[in-house]
């Protein structure tokens, strides 16, 4: 291209001639649902298609009344659509924040525009943390750039003038100016970056359970139904609509209809409050991920520092000449924190022809120049080639480091002249979160690509535990790297390739890991990690890769996240336990009607009303509920070691009502009503349980569900099929409602339902 266009770029007219043709660099990529999708997701679900046929089941047997629990689906579905748009808005306010941005020059001025607003043969200027975000070739500068994202391998790859960089790689050292060469769909195995942002799925205990529970249940439901029906009508010989509404009943019972959405509604609420702190969650699963997390890594800078370095002095072992250094750095015009700090003070007053530059390189950590038949360069000491090796200096330097100074050595032709020393600021609330960190049991890892001396004395300043046993990870193999990251807090000169085995490691080793960073050297580390946190002021590609961005670079939301984390999954956890005794019941209870009971103990109005009072209303309060303890064992086996022994107290009291009826000693016709109400003071003992300790609101809700219940009883039996009870079915009832009780009870303590949750838990 011509000297004008690598001073002015493109035109206005010339972008509009290219946006008209359609060459902007759009893709299908939508890390957000669209208004349409929550639409369709909350509708077009399995356990709604079910719900809908069975209520046309019940439409062709003319009783309508049994179709209530439509009207639950109808609400449920409602208020699912209505809760993840609303934090659909906030989330997407902050997620424009957050989107990948570029650099273009157009009409001779250097601007800042969104990714999709590139267009072909825009003029692009990257430097050191930039995501590349259109194919493009080099022009004017000299790069390093990673391309892990697009080919798994962490090697810096050096760029000159004519070779083309890549969309989906990053830049790790070096300025340039490239000429984008494709856009869109048409950049380069652009297939190919889309699954390496999203190739490791969030791991989550809980989406692997809920995904178990809605597989297991579409299993069974089916046959269950089926079989009960034809054993009801064919072998009890119960009429066709009796048949319909008793097996209607059954598979009613056995969806969990209101879990699902709940599970949902939690977390796009949870992810709603953070978003008010100024934290994208860009992948809600991280909620839970982070708040299970016994260990968290982070890097130094950008992290617990702020990232701003100043100069404070500079050691000189020869003569300088501070204009050579000035032209070199200003020259070479890093854009991190320690080339704007080597510019601020070395202040360029004459002009000195440089010869050769040399960008910094993150894996060779040093940059430099030449000028004439001299060669500067800058970096770390052990890093720098040098003729001699000076005691003397060696100690200066472990004097210095261990007063908290990061050292930036300057060679002359491999001989060395200087050391410049400074300092990282420490943001002010590193040392509260860490703190709190300590406080909830939480094992802490630093892990920098800075001096480890330094580290540790920044890591003692904020209180970070066996900060006095530094590991050095230059020259370590990856064998005892593995044995140190188990045992020690502490780690410098960490490479992108260590920091990624160090998480690996930790997570073989049985922990759930986050990574707190935001680097390009971070980016492999966030990818490896089960929960990842990126600061939105550090690179574009280490906020793309996290599943949480903190919009304010604010270390104390932390915290916050945690603790949102543990509220939400705290609170699905034992509400769940109050939809699944329902659906362990009804497949229990479908098995004996199948093989024992002459008929199903339900209609589908009675378990709509149970459902309603007795699990949905409160289920629903107390999910949002504050509850922040640390979150133990497995979601799975905590739920189902609650709602079996529930369900099968549930069930064995079902038995002996039906004994009871055989020897003639209650009216057959009043088994429905007393069974409904049995089931309904089991299920408000669970939710005496799961209350505890009790609170205003939660002796409310226990009040509500229990008169709401008597209510329906009294004045709305004809609605649900409830007849009035005489004074010894009232009575049975009540002593039947306390045996159960008691065989819940007894049932938990013989452990064997948790057991048998474990099992499962191992399966799936």
């Amino acid at each position: 291209m011509n000297s004008d266009y690598l001073k002015n770029g493109l035109s206005s007219a010339e972008v509009a001639q290219r946006i008209a043709a359609g060459a902007q660099n759009i893709t299908t990529d939508h890390t957000s649902k669209t208004v349409k999708q929550i639409i369709q997701a909350n509708l077009f679900t399995l356990f709604n298609g079910l719900n809908a046929l069975l209520a046309i089941l019940v439409l062709f047997t003319g009783e309508y009344r049994n179709m209530l629990f439509m009207g639950v689906v109808v609400f449920n579905t409602a208020i699912g659509i209505f809760q993840e748009l609303r934090a659909k808005r906030q989330l997407d306010r902050l997620r424009l924040l957050s989107e990948p941005h570029a650099t273009v020059i157009r009409d001779g001025k250097e601007i800042i525009i969104k990714n999709e607003e590139i267009v072909k043969d825009d003029l692009m200027v990257l430097s050191l943390g930039n995501e590349v975000l259109s194919d493009c070739v080099l022009l004017e500068g000299d790069l390093a750039l990673n391309e892990s994202l697009l080919t798994g391998e962490a090697n810096d790859i050096n760029k000159n003038r004519d070779d083309i960089i890549y969309a989906g790689s990053f830049v790790t050292g070096g300025h340039g100016r490239c000429r984008v060469i494709s856009v869109g769909a048409d950049n380069y195995i652009n297939h190919i970056l889309q699954k390496a942002k999203k190739e490791k799925k969030q791991p989550s205990k809980l989406r692997d359970a809920l995904n178990f529970i809605i597989k297991s249940i579409t299993i069974i439901i089916i046959p269950l139904g089926l079989l009960l029906f034809l054993k009801q009508y064919f072998i009890s010989g119960i009429a066709l609509d009796e048949a319909i509404i008793q097996t209607v009943a059954s598979m009613i019972g056995m969806i969990p209809e209101g879990l699902i959405l709940l599970t949902s509604v939690a977390l796009s609420v949870g992810a709603l409050k953070l978003s008010r702190q100024n934290t994208l969650t860009q992948e809600l699963y991280s909620l839970e991920t982070l708040a299970r997390t016994d260990v968290i890594c982070f890097d130094k800078t950008g992290t617990i520092t702020t990232g701003k370095i100043v100069v404070t002095d500079v050691i000189k072992y020869s003569e300088i000449d501070e204009d050579i250094i000035a032209n070199i750095v200003h020259a070479l015009n890093d854009q991190n924190p320690t080339g704007a700090a080597l510019r601020d003070y070395f202040v360029l007053q004459k002009k000195i022809t440089i010869t050769e530059k040399y960008p910094f390189n993150s894996k060779n950590k040093y940059s430099g120049a030449k000028i004439g038949n001299d060669t500067y360069l800058f970096g770390a000491y052990s890093y720098l080639g040098l003729e001699k090796i000076d005691p003397k200096i060696e100690a200066d330097i472990a004097r210095y480091t261990s007063n908290g100074y990061r050292l930036l050595a300057l060679s002359k032709n491999r001989n060395l002249i200087a050391i410049i020393l400074m300092r990282d600021e420490i943001r002010k609330e590193a040392k509260d979160t860490i703190t709190y960190f300590y406080a909830q049991g939480l094992s802490l890892k630093v892990i920098s690509g800075d001096d480890a001396k330094t580290v540790a004395h920044i890591a003692k300043e904020l209180g970070i535990k066996n900060a006095d046993n530094p590991i050095d990870c230059q020259n370590i193999s990856d064998e005892k790297l593995k044995e140190a990251i188990l045992s020690s807090s502490i780690f410098g000169r960490v490479s992108p390739d260590q920091k990624s085995l160090m998480i690996e490691t930790l997570k073989k080793s049985g922990h759930t890991v986050g990574m707190v960073g935001d680097g390009v050297n971070d980016v492999m580390a966030l990818k490896e990690a089960d929960c990842s946190i990126a600061m939105y002021g550090g690179a574009d590609s280490a906020k793309n890769i996290a599943g949480i961005v903190l919009m304010d670079n604010n270390f104390t939301h932390m915290p916050h996240i945690i603790a949102e984390g543990r509220r939400v999954i705290n609170n699905i956890q034992r509400t769940a336990t109050l939809f699944l005794i329902k659906t362990v019941m009804s497949i229990l209870l479908a098995i004996l009607s199948i093989f024992i009971l002459k008929e199903y103990p339900f209609v589908p109005i009675q378990l709509t009303l149970v459902s309603s009072l007795c699990i949905g209303m409160p289920a629903f309060v107390l999910t949002f509920e504050p509850k922040y303890e640390k979150i133990k064992g497995s979601f799975l086996a905590n739920i189902l070691s609650r709602a079996i022994p529930s369900a099968i107290a549930i069930v064995l009291v079902g038995l002996i009502l039906e004994a009871i009826a055989l020897i003639g000693f209650i009216d057959r016709a009043n088994i429905n009503t007393m069974y409904t109400l049995i089931m309904a003071s089991i299920v408000i003992f669970n939710i005496y349980t799961i209350s505890k300790p009790l609170d205003l609101l939660r002796i409310a809700l226990l009040i509500i569900s229990t008169i709401g219940m008597i209510l329906a009883y009294l004045f709305m039996n004809d609605l649900f099929y409830l007849h009035h009870l005489d004074i010894i079915h009232i009575v049975i009832v009540a002593i039947l409602a306390l045996i159960g009780i008691m065989s819940l009870k007894y049932l938990e303590k013989l452990d064997l339902a948790q057991r048998f949750a474990g099992k499962i838990d191992e399966y799936y």
